[in-house]
């Protein structure tokens, strides 16, 4: 009788393994890669500002899984211009329902 309530003990107390991680599930969405240009073929010394900081926004998002706040703290970028380069390189999905104006962020502005 002894033996069974310890068995039993054991296999409350032994760390269960969650299922998600044995196998993988259907509605997991699968990673985002952003493929940054080579060096040898790209040179990114010629690119303007602007575009080096669309690059890295994306680069950051995708291939280091950095959220919208921590890259626009990170590059001191405004939130929308993360999130309007995200929607143009179609790494983030647009879900407003109704087309808003484009209206350019003030890094934009700037920087042009």
């Amino acid at each position: 009788m002894g033996i069974k309530i310890s068995d039993k003990l054991k296999y409350l107390l032994q760390p269960k393994e969650k299922e998600s991680e044995t196998r993988p599930s259907e509605s997991a969405p699968e990673p985002i890669k952003y493929n940054m240009p080579e060096p040898e073929k790209y040179d990114l010394y010629d690119l303007d500002p602007l575009a080096k900081r669309k690059m890295t926004i994306c680069n950051l998002f995708a291939n280091h899984a950095r959220t919208v706040l921590e890259i626009s703290d990170l590059l001191e970028a405004s939130r929308k211009l993360v999130i309007d380069t995200l929607i143009e390189n179609k790494l983030l999905k647009d879900r407003r329902h109704h087309e808003r104006p484009r209206t350019p962020a003030p890094e934009e502005i700037r920087m042009k």
